[in-house]
C-alpha cells in the first residue's frame, strides 16, 4: 500500500527518534552544527568553493601530510550522468531549489509515499519506508534531515556489479525507525553529494561497502573520510577473526535475499523498494551491538584503521592495474617453449604430471624419496634429472596458472584489470586478492613487466624493509636487533657475523644469504629439519641436518630474546593480539608467534593507505594499483615522479610507525620503474 509521501510528517518522525546510545568514536555530540549559518558545508546552501590542495600538474608539496582529510580530489573521473539522449541534469541555486528530475531511465512502478514491509529479520523494530521516485521542492529539506543524523545505514542497489558499466539504481538511507529510498534513475546522486563529501556528517553504517564506495567514487561524490564509515561485514570479521567476510543474511536471520539478482535496471516493483530498504536497515541495527563488542575486546584502535583504509582499497580497485596483454602472452608463449623443451629431456614413458609415477621413477634410478614434493625434491637439486623436472614443473605451472588466458581479466571499458581486493583476506588481518591473485604473480620480471602503465605513467615501488624482523624484535624486545636498526645496522649481515664468527667487515654475500635464511627462518619457531629444507628451497643454501641444528643454537645464543618470546607461549588456547590490538583465538604454536607479527604488519600497511586517501592531494594524478603485503604500488605521471615517491615513502613511514609507537624504526625503500617487473625509468 503506498501513501502520498508528507515530508513533515517524516521530519517529525526523524526528530523525534532516539539516536544510538552509542556514537561513533570521535562524533560531536552537537551534531545540529552543520545547520549552523557559519559553517560553509550547511545542506542548502551552494557548495563552497575551495581549491584542491594540489592542482594538476603541480607537484606535490612533500611534508604537508596530514593525519585528517582534507578538501581533496578523490582522483577518481566524475560519472557523466547523462541519459541515453546526452542530456545531463542542471542544479541552479542551491539543493533548496531542485526541480525537474532526471529525463533518462524507467518510470519506477510504486508511487511516492509509505511502502509496507513484511517479514522483518530477527532484531529489526518496525520502521516507515518512504520511497521517492523524483526530485521534489522538499529535497534540500530532507537533506536537511538526514545531515543531522548521527549514524544512517546506507545501501546502493545497482544495475550491475562492474561500476564501470553498470548504474546506480536505487540509494538507501535508514535511521532511527524510518528509511528512505531513492529512485537514482530520476534523482542524481549527486543530489546527495553532501552526505558523501563533508568531513562532517553522519555515520554511513552499510554492509561491504567496499561495493557501495566503487559506485560512489565512479559518480565523483565520495570524497568523505573513512572515519565516517561503519562496516558490518568488516567488523564482523574483526570481532571474531575471519578471513571471509558473511553475507548480510547471516548477521540477521530472516532476511529474504531472493531479490538480490532481479531486474535493477526496468521498472520496479514495492517489493524491490522494500527490499532496498531493509539493506540499509539491517547494517543500521547491527551497528550499535558491534561497537559496543569492539569497545568491550578492546578492538576500537583496529576498526578504525580498517574504516580509514576502505575508501583506499576502493579506490585501488576502481583505478584497476595497468596491463600490456601482449607483454604477458610473449611471457606464456615463451613459458610454454619452454615447457615442451624441458619434457622433451625427461625421459619417455612416464607421466611427469603424476606424483606416483614420478616417484616410482626417481626410486628406481636410486633416489630413496618420501615423496615428490617441490621442497623435498630441493634437497636432490644437484641431481640431473631432479633439477630437471624441478624447472619443467616450474615451467608448466607458469603455462597453467599464468597462460594466455590471463587476457579474460581486462575489463573491456577501461582496458585495465580491477581485481577484487579483499581488505582483511587472512585470520592475521592480512589483505587478499583475488579474480585474479595479483599477489601471487612470481617475481618473474618476464611476467610482471606486462603490468605496465601508458606512456607518460610510471610506477612507484615502495616496501617496508625487513618490516617482519623489525616488528619481532619489538614483540620480543631483543635488544640486539633493535640496538641494529636503531644503528642503521644490516641486520643479515650482523647475523652472518655473529653466527659465524666472523667480523662484520668479512662477512660475504653467501654469508648474507645463509644470515636470511636464518633470520626468515627461525623467526617463527622453525626446528632443525624445517630450516634445513627452508634454507634450500627460499634461498638454495644447502645445509646438513647437523649444520642446521648448530646454526639454529648459534642463532638463539645471539638473540636470546626471541628464544624466550618462543619459550613464552603457553599450551593450548589462547588469544594473540597485535601491537594495535587486532586479536586472534589459535592453538597452534606457530600461529601465536606469526599472528601478532604478520598482524600488526597488516595494520601499519591498511594506515599506510589510510594516509595515501586522506593526503591524496599530495599525489595529484596519482593512485595505488597495488598493496602484496609489505608493498604498495602507485602508478603516477612521469614529470615529478620523484616527489611522488617521497611523498609515497613519508606516507608509508608515518603510517607504520603510527601502528609501532615508536618501538622500532621503520625504513621504506622505494624506487621508480617502467613496471612491474622493476624495469629502470630514465629521467628525460
Amino acid at each position: 500500500m503506498c501513501m502520498p509521501i508528507d515530508l513533515e510528517a517524516l521530519a517529525r518522525l526523524i526528530d523525534s527518534g532516539t539516536h544510538p546510545a552509542n556514537p561513533a568514536p570521535g562524533e560531536k555530540e552537537a551534531k545540529n552544527s552543520v545547520l549552523h549559518d557559519e559553517n560553509p558545508c550547511r545542506v542548502g546552501y551552494p557548495a563552497p568553493t575551495r581549491q584542491d590542495p594540489a592542482e594538476p600538474g603541480t607537484p606535490p608539496r612533500v611534508g604537508e601530510v596530514s593525519g585528517g582529510v582534507g578538501w581533496v580530489s578523490g582522483g577518481v573521473p566524475d560519472s557523466d550522468f547523462a541519459d541515453k539522449d546526452g542530456h545531463k541534469p542542471r542544479f541552479e541555486g542551491g539543493l533548496s531549489g531542485l526541480s525537474g528530475g532526471f529525463s533518462g531511465g524507467h518510470v519506477a512502478t510504486p508511487e511516492a509515499g509509505v511502502v509496507e514491509v513484511a517479514g522483518l529479520p530477527e532484531g529489526v523494530e518496525g520502521f516507515e519506508l518512504h520511497y521517492i521516485p523524483e526530485v521534489g521542492p522538499g529535497m534540500g529539506e530532507l537533506l536537511d534531515l538526514l545531515m543531522r543524523q548521527p549514524v544512517l545505514g546506507v545501501d546502493l542497489e545497482t544495475t550491475g556489479l562492474d561500476p564501470h558499466t553498470a548504474r546506480p539504481r536505487l540509494l538507501s538511507l535508514a535511521g532511527e525507525r524510518f528509511a528512505v529510498v531513492v529512485d537514482l534513475f530520476r534523482v542524481p546522486l549527486e543530489v546527495f553529494r553532501p552526505l558523501f563529501s563533508w568531513e562532517e556528517g553522519p555515520l554511513l553504517v552499510g554492509h561491504n561497502l567496499k561495493f557501495d564506495l566503487l559506485f560512489l567514487l565512479k559518480a565523483g561524490v565520495w570524497r568523505g573520510s573513512g572515519r565516517r564509515l561503519w562496516d558490518t561485514g568488516l567488523a564482523h570479521q574483526v570481532l571474531h577473526a575471519q578471513a571471509r567476510m558473511p553475507a548480510l543474511k547471516d548477521l540477521a536471520p530472516g532476511l529474504d535475499k531472493t531479490l538480490q539478482t532481479s531486474d535493477w535496471g526496468g521498472p520496479l516493483s514495492s517489493e524491490q523498494v522494500a527490499y532496498a530498504g531493509l539493506d540499509a536497515v539491517v547494517p543500521l541495527s547491527l551497528y550499535g551491538e558491534q561497537k559496543k563488542r569492539a569497545r568491550a575486546m578492546g578492538l576500537e584502535k583496529v576498526l578504525e584503521v580498517e574504516h580509514r583504509a576502505l575508501p583506499a582499497v576502493a579506490w585501488m580497485e576502481l583505478r584497476g592495474v595497468p596491463f600490456a596483454p601482449e607483454l604477458w602472452e610473449e611471457a606464456a608463449r615463451e613459458a610454454e617453449r619452454e615447457a615442451k623443451a624441458l619434457r622433451a629431456e625427461l625421459p619417455f614413458g612416464v607421466n611427469w604430471n603424476s606424483p606416483a609415477q614420478v616417484l616410482a621413477y626417481l626410486k628406481g634410478e636410486g633416489l630413496d624419496l618420501p615423496d615428490t614434493r617441490e621442497d623435498t625434491l630441493a634437497g636432490y637439486r644437484e641431481h640431473p634429472l631432479v633439477a630437471k623436472l624441478l624447472r619443467y614443473r616450474e615451467a608448466a605451472k607458469r603455462v597453467s596458472t599464468y597462460g594466455k588466458e590471463w587476457a579474460k581479466h581486462l575489463n573491456p571499458a577501461t582496458g585495465r584489470i580491477h581485481p577484487s581486493w579483499q581488505q582483511i583476506g587472512a585470520e592475521t588481518g592480512r589483505m587478499a586478492c583475488r579474480k585474479p591473485n595479483l599477489q601471487q604473480v612470481p617475481r618473474d620480471p618476464a611476467l610482471r613487466r606486462a603490468f605496465r602503465p601508458p606512456e607518460g605513467k610510471v610506477l612507484l615501488k615502495a616496501d617496508f624493509s625487513q618490516i617482519e624482523l623489525r616488528i619481532a624484535a619489538a614483540i620480543a624486545r631483543e635488544g640486539r636487533m633493535l640496538q641494529a636498526f636503531r644503528e642503521g645496522k644490516d641486520l643479515h649481515a650482523l647475523t652472518a657475523s655473529l653466527v659465524l664468527g666472523k667480523p662484520l667487515e668479512e662477512v660475504g654475500k653467501e654469508d648474507r644469504q645463509l644470515a636470511k635464511a636464518l633470520n626468515f627462518g627461525l623467526l617463527y619457531g622453525l626446528g632443525a629439519e624445517g630450516l634445513r629444507r627452508y634454507a634450500l628451497t627460499a634461498y638454495g643454501v644447502k645445509l646438513t641436518l647437523e649444520e642446521a641444528q648448530k646454526l639454529r643454537d648459534a642463532f638463539f645464543r645471539a638473540y636470546p630474546a626471541l628464544k624466550r618470546w618462543h619459550r613464552s607461549q603457553p599450551e593450548g588456547e589462547v588469544v594473540v593480539r597485535t601491537l594495535l590490538g587486532r586479536r586472534r583465538t589459535t592453538d597452534r604454536y606457530t600461529e601465536k608467534l606469526n599472528t601478532p607479527v604478520q598482524g600488526t604488519g597488516a595494520d601499519g600497511l591498511k594506515m599506510a593507505l589510510a594516509l595515501l586517501w586522506e593526503n591524496r592531494g599530495l599525489l595529484w594524478g596519482a593512485f595505488p594499483v597495488l598493496a602484496v603485503h609489505d608493498e604498495v604500488v602507485l602508478e603516477a605521471p612521469e614529470e615529478g615522479a620523484k616527489e611522488y615517491l617521497e611523498t609515497l615513502t613519508a606516507l608509508m613511514r608515518r603510517g607504520m610507525e603510527a601502528v609501532l609507537g615508536g618501538a622500532v624504526p621503520v625504513e621504506v625503500e622505494g624506487g621508480i620503474y617502467r613496471d612491474w617487473g622493476a624495469t629502470p625509468w630514465e629521467e628525460a
